[in-house]
């Protein structure tokens, strides 16, 4: 049983694409200013959140074929990125509106 973990974890040639397009934007966002991470989060974030909510969207049948089946732990990984990222670029607004406060008082 243990050794069947590729069977939780199928992606199609559209979700590895996006995987790998949303990872590359992320890492170029990370090493630019503060203003482009923060967006690059909050996009990652919500991105993951509707791709998350996409089978509950009613998606026309080409592109839920293209994207293929969701299966609820893809699901379940995806609502978390959309915690992480959009949770982390809220931190960031945030940790920079009190140093910037710091800064002016």
């Amino acid at each position: 049983m243990s050794r069947d973990i590729g069977a939780y974890f199928r992606f199609t040639p559209v979700e590895a694409y996006l995987y790998l397009g949303l990872g590359v934007w992320a890492v170029w966002a990370a090493r630019r200013r503060t203003r482009t991470s923060v967006l690059a989060l909050a996009c990652v974030g919500l991105i993951s959140f509707a791709w998350a909510l996409s089978p509950w969207m009613g998606l026309p049948a080409l592109v839920v074929r293209a994207m293929g089946p969701q299966q609820p732990l893809d699901l379940l990984i995806r609502e978390l990125v959309a915690i992480w990222g959009i949770g982390t670029a809220v931190k960031a607004v945030v940790d920079w509106r009190q140093s910037h406060r710091s800064t002016i008082s």
